[in-house]
């Protein structure tokens, strides 16, 4: 009777993993580029292909996303042929080399709390074929059946090739962008 009381008792340690399923439609990464000597920044949308998260007693025990390039877009320039030269700008080898990059990856390895309700995220960032960890807060809404996981990524452009050449007008782009995402996955 005792093992059985005690079996009872500690199956709540060995809960499995929830596992969701990104829905796309509901996701995406919203990117943000930054000028320095002119004071202006450059922003558009990069849609999830695909991807996948784990919970498990409250936080995310591990997760994978496919971003697919070749759906990069900007936001802030209206003007459409000018629009098109900065995304064709950005699909070239001298940003993110769609053509022979056309997907990026976050890899989750690990979450812990962190501070003000929110976790310390731990993960791999694939861009241009290149991977290297990083580290970033998460914001995560857990609504039983769908959750949803918001995160500001700053990404090191050297990091991962993303140059644009050295003259003295591109050397005024900021070293970092940033990845804002919003993931929304279901059961």
């Amino acid at each position: 009777f005792l093992a059985i009381v005690m079996a009872a008792s500690f199956s709540g340690f060995n809960t499995p993993a929830k596992d969701y399923t990104v829905d796309a439609s509901s996701s995406e990464v919203k990117w943000t580029g930054y000028h320095l000597a002119k004071s202006y920044e450059h922003t558009g949308l990069i849609k999830i292909k695909s991807g996948k998260l784990s919970l498990e007693k409250g936080l995310i025990s591990g997760g994978e996303f496919v971003i697919d390039m070749n759906t990069i877009t900007t936001t802030d320039v209206t003007d459409e042929g000018k629009a098109g030269k900065l995304v064709g700008h950005l699909k070239s080898p001298d940003f993110f080399d769609v053509a022979n990059n056309p997907e990026a990856k976050l890899v989750i390895k690990k979450t812990e709390k962190g501070a003000n309700g929110t976790l310390k995220t731990t993960a791999d960032l694939t861009i241009r074929g290149i991977t290297k960890p990083v580290e970033f807060e998460t914001k995560l809404t857990d609504k039983g059946d769908v959750i949803e996981a918001v995160a500001d990524i700053k990404v090191k452009r050297n990091e991962f090739n993303v140059l644009y050449g050295w003259t003295l007008e591109n050397a005024m782009i900021s070293g970092e962008f940033l990845l804002s995402a919003k993931i929304v996955a279901k059961k």
